[in-house]
């Protein structure tokens, strides 16, 4: 019987090739749509998941509480809090600090090369499963002067030698021993380095760390199997208030397997972070998975006319309805298996042009046994889903019925379900566009906004080795070169400043107030270089030079002080020190817009280290480059030059937006595809079952005009109805979408309305080809024989 069954859905496929390739190509987008999606989104679950104790393995946050409602929920703890967790809170097995990353350059010989890395405890490698290939885990990092180096970076450094045991000289300052290699952390790990250092030793070097006042490292902590978290949360909230006097700040453990995908707070409330876009494609992935479905269904349940007298004629030798059922689903299973060959093929040979696309490497392989099988459930859901309906549709006809003669009727149910079915296809169909183009619009308006200063034609360095004395010199040197137009200092750069503080008093502040000022040190030349807009005075210049004792503020301080105006001159109290304002700044983006600008203290910087900025002429870019590493080379010619662009880095910050948004692009183009692919058929048929009809009506004078209006209105009708749909629906998701960001492009009715065109537009296309193919044909043709 099998046999017998494949046999009629070859014939049937052979005699109706247009809709065989039709329902092929349509299945074949829609899972390859949806195994690239899958893949992704398997993807983002598979991040940290390889370390073993990971169920239990935590991560502490703190919850910061200021004056007017303010809260920020950050991972920076204080020092002093690791020994706390281990010997008050029950549960705790043990905990390990982990530095923010720091470029170190490391030398061998005549080998320099910079990597990053971290300063960790040595329980670090208790609590994680990065695997030692040389070395004892046990005391890597119990002594000053050791380093661990990771396989990459041992062979970069090394070759093919074993490094355990070898001197490496760090910064051209230090010599450390190497007393470990581990396997490099997975493109899918949340931490990624090069080297670990001793915390001891950042500790011994910044004494500020063991204090309660000052935030920076990172605590992890590993929990006892059967700790309770609830309890161990309760018992570790107030040790911080607990051991700093006047303290409001809480912290609470949360799970390191979340920290990926849900790990970021706003006003102390979680947001969905990653996981709302691996939910959102998830259910893209569905939809068009069940719009290339939905095709199959409603050209099959169109073409139940033309297999009818088949049903009769089986049913009247005593076919049962179970064998036409699995019949008519043997035939979508067919097609199905089909198209899943040809969606793995298409996966494979397009998965280097998707990893760019997503900016990422997949780490979930292909071609594995589970993916196979999910792949094979895959294709009988499809199966199942797109040829259910029109398998037990058709077994249901009565064979009286359809051996009379005469032509079929569909039954009102299955006319009105297929146009149900249409509509909800270009529903979905329409939503997708408005989401795409709400996406590109806001990513290009985040790029093109006045961020209050300039980013681009900015390029950026680390300041280190000779530069760390001479950086006057260095920036004079630097002045009249070819395509340089100014230079300056930061403690970091101003477009993603990470440090703040609560040290900061004003006339008319009240003794119980708490804000938290983002605070940036920077030379003279800020202004220039970065082009801010000043509302009042200026920013630092080498021409006064008590400017070290000043500060300048931005909008929003000077708003939230309520000082009055002019505000050059008045005197604030910063950390201690009284200190006078000389500039106004306008509010710039310091920060990812998805966040309120917060009150500035720009300081002057009289630090070691930092990012040297240098603002290059328009159209002088390979001069410039040339001038920076000509002068640069003199003055620090041991370390090599890292010159990054701060319009990259902006980019950067937007990573996972402009992922989306390519996704979304992509994946509604193919929406699309699938949902014309359907009408075309549907048009295809529609105008075959009504060739006669033509050819009567152009016989008595018709026009191809008014031809096409009869072929094209009840589909275009249909596309209406979606599109009345969907905007709504579109407008009501995007706008919850667009409140992440503190600036975002409003929800304007052109939008709507070229959407609501475009989806009509791309209908009128589709049906029209075929409806004037029709419309054209010679009426003799068409009358010549019933």
């Amino acid at each position: 019987m099998l046999r017998n069954h494949l046999k009629i859905a070859w014939r049937n496929l052979w005699n109706n090739k247009v809709f065989g390739v039709i329902n092929i190509t349509g299945l074949t987008i829609g899972m390859t749509a949806c195994m690239f999606i899958l893949l992704w989104v398997a993807n983002e679950y598979s991040f940290n998941r390889y370390h073993e104790k990971l169920p239990n393995i935590y991560q502490v946050y703190e919850h910061q509480y200021y004056s007017h409602g303010d809260m920020l929920t950050t991972t920076a703890t204080p020092g002093p809090l690791l020994n706390k967790l281990k010997t008050e809170v029950p549960g705790v097995r043990t905990a390990a600090s982990v530095s923010w990353n720091v470029e170190k350059l490391i030398s061998v010989g005549d080998n320099n090369l910079k990597f990053a890395g971290h300063n960790v405890d040595n329980e670090f490698f208790s609590i994680f499963s990065f695997p030692f290939q040389e070395g004892n885990p046990a005391r890597a990092l119990t002594q000053p002067g050791s380093v661990v180096l990771t396989d990459k970076t041992a062979e970069a450094l090394f070759g093919g030698e074993k490094a355990l045991g070898k001197i490496v000289r760090l910064d051209n300052a230090k010599d450390y021993t190497v007393t470990g290699v581990v396997k490099a952390p997975p493109e899918n790990s949340s931490l990624k380095f090069a080297f670990l250092l001793p915390m001891q030793e950042l500790k011994a070097e910044n004494p500020w760390l063991e204090g309660w006042g000052s935030n920076a490292p990172r605590t992890y902590v590993l929990l006892d199997e059967k700790a309770d978290i609830n309890k161990v949360n309760a018992s570790a909230k107030d040790i911080i208030k607990r051991n700093a006097e006047g303290s409001s700040t809480e912290i609470f453990l949360y799970p390191y397997s979340d920290i990926y995908l849900k790990g970021s707070f706003k006003d102390g409330k979680l947001l969905p972070g990653r996981m709302e876009y691996v939910r959102l494609f998830i259910i893209v992935a569905v939809f068009v998975l069940l719009i290339a479905c939905i095709n199959f269904m409603n050209l099959s349940t169109a073409r139940a006319v033309q297999r009818s007298k088949e049903v009769g004629v089986r049913k009247s030798i005593g076919a049962g309805r179970f064998s036409l059922v699995s019949q008519f689903l043997g035939e979508s299973f067919a097609l199905v298996m089909i198209a899943s060959v040809l969606s793995v093929l298409l996966v494979w040979l397009l998965m280097p042009a998707f990893e760019s696309m997503v900016n990422t490497t997949i780490g979930v392989p292909l071609f594995t046994w589970y993916n196979m099988l999910a792949i094979f459930a895959l294709g009988l859901f499809t199966g199942f889903a797109a040829g259910s309906y029109p398998a037990f549709y058709l077994s249901s006809l009565n064979p009286v019925s359809t051996l009379k003669g005469g032509m079929l009727r569909l039954k009102s149910s299955a006319v009105w379900l297929r146009k149900g079915l249409v509509v909800f296809q270009f529903a979905i169909s329409t939503v997708l566009i408005v989401a795409a183009a709400l996406v590109f619009l806001q990513i290009q308006f985040i790029k093109n906004r006045n961020l209050g200063l300039n980013k681009d034609q900015v390029v950026y360095f680390t300041r280190e080795g000779g530069l760390a004395e001479n950086l006057e010199t260095f920036r004079r040197a630097l002045e009249g070169k070819p395509g340089i137009m100014a230079s300056t200092v930061a403690n970091q750069l101003p477009i993603d400043v990470g440090n703040s503080g609560q040290g900061v008093s004003w006339p008319g502040k009240s003794a119980t107030e708490t804000v938290l000022f983002d605070k940036i040190t920077v030379g003279d030349g800020f202004g220039e270089t970065m082009q801010l807009e000043m509302l009042e005075g200026r920013t630092f210049s080498a021409d006064h030079p008590t400017d070290k004792d000043a500060v300048v503020i931005n909008e929003t301080a000077a708003k939230l002080m309520k000082l009055q105006k002019p505000w050059v001159g008045r005197v604030i109290t910063v950390d201690d020190r009284q200190t006078p304002i000389i500039g106004v700044v306008r509010d710039f983006a310091s920060s990812h817009l998805s966040k309120k600008s917060a009150p500035m203290i720009l300081e002057s910087f009289n630090e070691p280290g930092g990012k040297v900025m240098v603002r290059i002429k328009p159209g002088q870019a390979d001069e410039a480059l040339a001038s920076i590493e000509s002068v640069y080379k003199e003055f620090n010619p041991e370390y090599p030059l890292e010159l990054k662009f701060m319009d990259v880095f902006f980019e950067k910050m937007y990573k996972s937006e402009a992922v989306i948004g390519r996704l979304s692009t992509v994946f509604t183009i193919l929406a699309i595809m699938i949902a014309c692919l359907g009408l075309f058929g549907l048009a295809a048929f529609t105008a075959q079952q009504r060739t006669k009809e033509i050819g009567i009506r152009k016989v008595l004078g018709a026009t191809v005009g008014q031809i096409l209006v009869l072929l094209s209105k009840d589909f275009l009708r249909l596309v209406l109805v979606a599109v009345a749909i969907a905007l709504p629906l579109a407008a009501y998701f995007m706008q919850g979408w667009l409140e992440q960001f503190s600036m975002h492009i409003e929800l304007s009715w052109w939008i709507f309305a070229g959407t609501a065109l475009l989806s009509l537009a791309l209908a009128m296309m589709t049906v029209s080809y075929q409806s004037v193919r029709t419309a054209r044909m010679n009426p003799v043709k068409s009358l010549r024989a019933e």
